[in-house]
């Protein structure tokens, strides 16, 4: 794979990440409701992380298992 490209993944993921823990996104999940006694907006930060270092880690071991 060239080098351009694994830049593109990586540039399209820590763009998605970005735009998954910025304003509108986190307004949209700040609300007083609780899911099993955890505020939505603290279940959605902690999934949003999670997902980010799953995606992060598949990304890169998919990139480096190649060269």
């Amino acid at each position: 794979m060239p080098m351009t490209k694994k830049r593109k993944f990586w540039a399209l993921l820590g763009i998605l990440i970005f735009l998954l823990l910025n304003y509108p996104l986190l307004q949209i999940f700040n609300r007083d409701t609780l899911l099993a006694g955890v505020p939505v907006l603290v279940l959605y930060l902690h999934v949003v992380w999670i997902l980010a270092i799953v995606g992060l880690y598949a990304l890169g071991s998919r990139l480096t298992s190649r060269e």
